[in-house]
């Protein structure tokens, strides 16, 4: 299952997945200290916080 929330606007993406699967859930806020909690909360084996969304659709701006 994938979590790909988006918030155009959240400033911090809670990443959570694992070696094997990847990012498989994204949590997106605007407040630091509650991405921190989320991310220390995590069971997933990898978390992190990002200013980027990793399982937002890529945008190809090359022409």
């Amino acid at each position: 299952m994938i979590n790909a929330n988006t918030n155009p606007t959240a400033k911090y993406y809670v990443c959570e997945g694992s070696a094997d699967a990847g990012v498989t859930k994204v949590t997106p806020t605007n407040d630091p200290e509650k991405a921190l909690q989320v991310a220390q909360a995590s069971t997933e084996k990898v978390h992190f916080v990002s200013t980027i969304n990793p399982l937002a659709d890529e945008v190809d701006n090359e022409t």
